[in-house]
């Protein structure tokens, strides 16, 4: 990872807003400015220097993992500590995150830094992460085979009788097994009625024949995310489950035409969101088409019609369109890719065309 090509994005950022300083505490950004993976940190970059101040917890782990001009271990809390060190005098306009930090963190510093100009900053750091370079994409592919393999193990052992539980466990062992660092997410595996709720995680309910069962997982290497869903069936389908199955396949391949460097993210989204709703199904479709991943399971941008924002090559991106018919059933198909210079790299290796177990 080249930290400091890093920095320099980031200080460039800075100067064009005028901001002498940017102070974080979020630890997706400072594991992306730093490589720091543990759980307390404070990092502050001015146009000259990098600190960073953990605990003594990590006093070994910061001096192997942290890049950064300056390494403080500090004691209580790190905004005070850092205070106490007169790192904040000579600013005059100090940038924090408004979207990470609680009011008891804001409160605290607003009265260490002895009335220097705080100035509320959002996604400064996200916008720069959202576009990946070749060391994280290359993590991304490890952490989506991890996941692509587990599926291929997972479909041996879903049959009537067994729960979503024991499913949701197995995929959890796997991964792990496989060499994850831990699951994503909170494994979702909605069988049957359950299938209507996009977010069913899994219950005791056992598996019937002739059911659906929806499973969205994803596991951690190296800090790097993996996200796929498949729809796989129980027994024979109906007429109508093939039909919606259908349907949502057809509309992920029209986004994944799609998806390039320069076009909008909500062009993606309607593709897919069109192409259900000329089939009748659109009102069953409420989320947004998908989002970004990486250190973050969701992560700046996403696909949905409100957005503004254009795909930009180093994206990561899912791709998952789908149709939740209450009580009933529902289908979802979900692809993470990458997006290229002329289209997009799908990553997910798992099969798409309907399995039937």
């Amino acid at each position: 990872m080249n930290y400091t090509q890093r920095i320099a994005a980031l200080r460039t950022e800075l100067q064009k807003k005028k901001l002498d300083a940017f102070v974080s505490s979020f630890l997706p950004n400072i594991r992306y400015l730093t490589g720091f993976s543990g759980s307390d940190a404070l990092y502050i970059v001015t146009a000259s220097r990098s600190v960073f101040l953990t605990d003594f917890r990590y006093r070994e782990q910061s001096q192997t993992e942290v890049h950064a001009d300056e390494k403080i271990i500090g004691k209580g809390s790190l905004i005070e500590f850092a205070a106490s060190k007169k790192i904040f005098s000579s600013l005059k306009r100090i940038s924090f995150e408004k979207d990470h930090l609680s009011v008891a963190q804001f409160s605290e510093m607003k009265k260490l830094v002895n009335g220097k100009k705080l100035v509320a900053a959002a996604g400064i750091v996200e916008h720069l992460r959202a576009v990946k370079d070749n060391g994280e994409i290359a993590l991304i592919k490890k952490a989506v085979e991890i996941t692509d393999r587990v599926f291929q193990k997972i479909l041996g052992m879903i049959k009537p009788g067994i729960s979503e539980l024991e499913i949701s466990a197995e995929i959890s062992y796997l991964h792990k097994k496989f060499g994850a660092e831990n699951d994503a997410f909170d494994t979702i595996v909605a069988s049957g009625v359950r299938g209507s709720l996009p977010h069913g995680i899994a219950t005791e309910k056992k598996i019937k024949n002739g059911e659906f069962v929806t499973l969205d997982f994803g596991c951690i290497y190296h800090g790097y995310h993996s996200d796929m869903t498949r729809t796989v069936c129980v027994g024979n389908p109906s007429a109508d489950m093939k039909k919606v199955y259908r349907i949502v396949s057809d509309a992920q391949q029209k986004a994944l035409k799609v998806a390039a460097p320069s076009v909008f993210a909500k062009k993606v989204d309607s593709a897919a969101r069109s192409h259900i709703a000329s089939k009748g199904y659109g009102k069953f479709f409420g989320h947004s088409l998908g989002h970004g991943v990486g250190l973050e399971i969701h992560e700046h941008l996403r696909l949905r019609s409100t957005s503004k924002e254009k795909l930009s090559a180093g994206n990561v991106v899912t791709i998952e369109p789908g149709i939740y018919l209450p009580r009933k059933f529902g289908v979802r198909i979900e692809d993470m890719v990458v997006i290229r210079e002329k289209g997009c790299e799908v990553l997910t290796s798992s099969p798409k065309e309907l399995i039937i177990i």
